[in-house]
């Protein structure tokens, strides 16, 4: 099953604009010690946003010794210190302004991201339930969360999210994509198939897209059409390796061309196609055409099993 294609976790990266006036409360014991709480806060956001995150951190933690009270140098110290792979200790900061504020959807959302980037990705996915309780249509919380049931296993529920934040966004190419990819591995090609072609539409150019745009063509035995999603990647990228493969299956075992699809095989092989599941796949069906020649071509690159010597007799 193809994994999803968004890498990561989005961030929910929130910095504060300059401040003019004061914080109010907390521990800061007078107005100039609120003053330079506020210019490291101010200096801290500097460095988030030029990406000097050793020099935020620094610049947020001497504000909050000056100002505890100072509740967004706290989460933005919380955004440094998970990029700076100290997801830990955002962990720690994010859950206590969750508990002072347990409505706010922005620090749900961060702590959500703190976690996975923690390794605790249950943990992150009740943040991003409760999130999406509190807000049904964010779409970070819906997709974030599809993503974490998908890694989980939980396909079903992890579909159903891609499903309500299309309600939502319904041409958003990455949850089709991804809701397709799911569908496939659910087994519903014909679904998967209506959310592929919507996601083409979009970007035409993606081969990952049109590779299992045919594949579920060809689980409805839909194999011209296949035929023709291949075609088209091969014509874009002569490299594509499981293109050429893709197409050379159906020339071997459906149109029954073995001379084309003996040289797509080839052309899939000089390219890379290294698949020995797939290989095994199409050595197994029984409608495979000129198949000592496939045999030994996909022998030669090492991806058949290749049978135990027989022991000589006595």
């Amino acid at each position: 099953m193809k994994r999803p294609r968004i890498a990561g976790i989005a961030a929910p990266f929130a910095l504060a604009a300059l401040v003019a006036a004061l914080a109010g409360g907390g521990c800061a014991t007078d107005t100039r010690g609120r003053e330079v709480a506020l210019e490291y806060y101010n200096l801290g956001n500097e460095y988030l946003d030029l990406g000097r995150l050793d020099a935020a951190a620094r610049a947020y933690e001497s504000a909050l010794r000056l100002d505890p009270s100072l509740a967004q140098a706290d989460y933005n110290l919380a955004i440094a210190y998970v990029r700076l792979g100290r997801a830990s200790e955002a962990v720690g900061i994010l859950e206590r302004l969750a508990a002072d504020d347990p409505r706010s959807v922005t620090v749900l959302l961060a702590a959500a991201w703190a976690l996975h980037e923690a390794g605790r990705d249950a943990d992150a996915l009740v943040r991003y339930d409760a999130a999406a309780a509190l807000a049904p249509e964010n779409q970070e919380a819906l997709y974030n969360g599809g993503l974490l049931l998908w890694e989980a296993g939980r396909l079903r529920e992890a579909a159903d999210r891609f499903v309500r934040l299309l309600t939502i966004v319904p041409d958003d190419p990455d949850a089709l994509y991804n809701l397709a990819s799911l569908e496939l591995a659910l087994d519903d090609p014909v679904a998967a198939a209506d959310h592929l072609g919507r996601y083409v539409e979009r970007a035409p150019a993606d081969a990952d897209g049109l590779l299992l745009l045919a594949g579920a063509w060809e689980r409805q035995r839909q194999f011209s059409r296949a035929l023709e999603a291949y075609e088209t990647i091969v014509a874009v990228n002569p490299a594509a390796a499981r293109a050429w493969f893709g197409r050379a299956r159906l020339l071997l075992t459906v149109v029954e061309d073995p001379e084309r699809g003996l040289a797509d095989l080839r052309r899939a092989l000089e390219a890379g196609f290294a698949d020995k599941e797939a290989a095994a796949a199409l050595v197994a069906n029984e409608s495979l055409l000129s198949r000592a020649e496939v045999e030994k071509a996909l022998s030669d690159r090492g991806l058949l099993a290749t049978p135990a010597p027989v022991p000589a007799g006595p």
